[in-house]
Formats: C-alpha cells, structure tokens, sequence
C-alpha cells in the first residue's frame, strides 16, 4: 500500500514529468475512481488546464491546476487535483507510442501527445477535484504530516493518547502518512514493541522514535521506495513469512495490534 515515502514519490516523478503541459483530454476507463466528480465533469473541467504545482500532506497527492483561460472574458478559477492511491496505485507516463498499462483507470493526454495514467489494479484508490486544500484536510480531520510535525508536536500527541505506540503511529487523525509497513520500520530502528503502550514512553524514548520516524521516511524516498535497495539491516527486507531478525537472527513473530498485521522480533524489540 503507498505509503508518504511512496506517494512522494510520485509527487516527485509528477514533477518532473507533467508540470505545464496542455490538458488535451481526459479518459476515463473507470469510473468507480472518481469521487464526487462526474466523468463529464472531470474532462470539461481539466481540459485546456495545466497541472501548475504539487503538494502532499500524508498519503494525499493534490496537483493545483490552472492557466490562461480561451478568451479574455472569461475567468478560470484554480483548483486542485486529489490523488488518493489506495492500495495499488501509481503513476505511469506513457510516450505517445506507448501502451497504457491494463489497470489504467484514469490517462490524463497533453498536447506534446504524452499521457499521464492513474495505475490501480484493485481500485481503492480516489480521484477528485477540490477547491481548497486547506480546507480538505480540516474536513477530513487529518493530523500533520509526518514529515512535517515538530518535535515537540509529536511528543504532544504521543503523550496525550493512550493505546499501543503502533496504532498512534498509524492513526491518520493525529499523524498522517505512516502506514503499517513504516510504522514496523520505525519501531523495529528504535528497538520497540509494537505494543508498547505509548503512556509508558519517556521523554528520551519519544525523541528517538520522532528521529527515527524521520530516518525512516526520509530514506526511504531517497531510495525512491525501491526495497531492493533498501539497507539489509532494515526490518522491510526480512518482513513476512519465514522472515529472521536482521540483527539477532531469530524468527520474526507476526501479530495483531491495533488491528493490523505487526512484524517483529520479541528478542531485539522490548516492551518499555
């Protein structure tokens, strides 16, 4: 599943591939993506536009488009692009001579003839069009993002809700964009239970869990996600089935906490 490091990014290979460029057209393979925006709606609104800049807040893609309207009569108003990519999602820039991927649900076609493809085998992921980003994330009630909460913010949060350390780190009210492969990372670097109960946290073990949070992700998009060069000493590339601890050797232990899937080592990951 994308998680902040992955939607990154794609924020970032967005950037790079179709910033200002023309909206010729927008096809539509998939409805079942969109989210209170219409197909009709969607193509009348975008074509002619410019995708202008990005921005990302936790596992949220918003891409601002704008441009000079057809005639200097008419005023066009920006607005923002929201990519949500569920659980398979990518973007793909395809040539003008390139086949779209099967799972395209959404290609975006420029007037260079390139197309930008919203990828998404199993259909989780969300398309809308919104007016103020701002006012999405109050809406939503989505927490700060985690690369951009201070220190002393994310003490604040830590140390004002109960529960397991992992399930605050995974709740996207108070922190967004960690997801439950990072957030086992993140534990697993700072030698934590995953079940630690985050009212147990002194103020030294907070400081290394926001340091590693930090490491963690940023590392992770410097890598552009790509787990066949990630560190072998990192969880990520033993995590799963017949797994061993890259440290001790022993064999990870799968559980559920917080509802969802937890891997770790019992020997290398002390309950505080």
């Amino acid at each position: 599943m994308p998680e902040l490091p992955e939607v990154e990014t794609f924020k970032r290979y967005l950037d790079s591939t179709s910033l200002r460029q023309r909206i010729t057209n927008v096809e539509v393979r998939d409805a079942y993506v969109l989210k209170r925006v219409s197909v009709r709606q969607l193509a009348r609104r975008l074509k002619g536009r410019r995708f202008e800049t990005s921005y990302r807040h936790g596992k949220h893609l918003f891409v601002r488009t704008g441009d000079d309207p057809p005639s200097p009569r008419l005023r066009w108003a920006s607005f923002w692009l929201r990519l949500h990519f569920g659980m398979t999602g990518s973007l793909e820039y395809l040539n003008h001579d390139e086949v779209p991927p099967k799972a395209a649900r959404v290609i975006f076609r420029f007037a260079n003839k390139c197309r930008l493809a919203f990828d998404d085998q199993r259909k989780f992921g969300e398309i809308e069009l919104i007016e103020d980003v701002g006012e999405f994330l109050r809406t939503r009630g989505l927490g700060p993002d985690a690369l951009e909460i201070t220190l002393s913010e994310f003490k604040a949060i830590l140390g004002k809700h109960r529960g397991a350390v992992k399930a605050i780190l995974l709740n996207q009210q108070l922190i967004a964009g960690i997801g439950n492969l990072y957030a086992d990372e993140i534990l697993f670097r700072t030698c934590m239970h995953p079940a630690t109960e985050a009212a147990r946290l002194r103020d030294k073990d907070l400081t290394r869990l926001f340091r590693a949070t930090r490491y963690v992700l940023v590392k992770a998009i410097a890598l552009k996600t790509d787990f066949n060069r990630l560190p072998k000493s990192w969880l990520l590339t033993h995590r799963g089935k017949g797994g061993r601890c890259p440290r001790c050797g022993r064999a990870l232990k799968l559980a559920t906490i917080g509802g969802r899937t937890s891997w770790f080592c019992v020997h290398c990951q002390k309950r505080i």
